[in-house]
């Protein structure tokens, strides 16, 4: 499959995958978000790839949302929502979680929303020390229903989780270790070298004794929060329909305080 917002690029058993949108601080769009949720199966099928690298282009590694299409979209319809339907937010989470072979985040920048769910999803994650963390769809009115509240309670628990998502809260790289979110802290220019040493690493050990250890522990995840999953998903669709969320988006916008209802 080609892809117009991914770069793949596959070298010795291992596949880089970097979202290509910096100008947007590589926001996930409704056609992007599509390719995120298909390459995975496309590398999965690939008997050249043995282990695979998810990174972002330009100064951050993905700010969640694309913002600007969000409010293009309010604005021709305002109970539009994002633009991402239900089985597509399941499938780029799940489909994530049934790749079998090893992923390593490579987190050059700034992972916030959906951005950090997707590097909290890799296996083994390596951070810019400048890099932010957090799930805000709070500071837009909404839920963070499409995996954030999910894997961030089960990563950190469920009060820091819901102090984090309720206030809106993004943490720094050093703090997102402490917390044992992030496997590796590095400066911003060594960080697509480590995650490759490490991809390296796991494309020449026994392949069927890897993927057999993720396979199990992904297999816990995905029963520890589909529950939580699907009713926060549930709710942030419900949360779409109210108007806080398109007050939301414009304020952040023009970047200025919302006036929640």
């Amino acid at each position: 499959m080609d892809f117009e917002f991914l770069d793949v690029v596959i070298s010795d058993g291992v596949a880089t995958v970097t979202i290509n949108r910096p100008d947007v601080l590589n926001g996930l769009h409704p056609a992007s978000h599509r390719e995120m949720e298909m390459v995975w199966g496309d590398l999965g099928e690939n008997d050249d790839v043995r282990a695979a690298v998810l990174t972002g282009a330009g100064r951050a590694f993905c700010a969640g949302g694309d913002l600007k299409d969000m409010e293009e979209r309010l604005k021709a319809d305002p109970t539009g929502g994002s633009g991402i339907s239900p089985a597509s937010a399941r499938r780029i989470i799940y489909n994530l979680l049934d790749f079998e072979k090893p992923l390593i985040g490579a987190i050059n920048g700034h992972a916030i929303g959906l951005g950090a769910t997707l590097g909290l999803l890799c296996d083994i994650v390596v951070s810019s020390e400048k890099a932010k963390w957090g799930d805000p769809h709070i500071n837009i009115g909404l839920v963070p229903g499409d995996g954030g509240l999910a894997i961030w309670t089960v990563l950190i628990g469920p009060n820091k989780a819901k102090e984090m998502m309720m206030l809106g809260s993004t943490i720094g790289a050093e703090r997102a270790e402490q917390l044992g979110l992030i496997n590796h802290m590095v400066p911003e220019d060594e960080v697509l070298n480590k995650a490759l040493s490490l991809a390296a690493d796991l494309s020449k050990g026994p392949q069927v004794a890897i993927r057999g250890t993720k396979i199990s522990v992904n297999n816990w995840l995905k029963a520890q929060f589909s529950s939580l999953f699907e009713v926060s998903l549930a709710a942030e669709l419900q949360s779409m329909d109210h108007p806080d969320f398109a007050e939301g988006v414009q304020a952040a916008l023009e970047k200025r305080a919302p006036n929640w209802l």
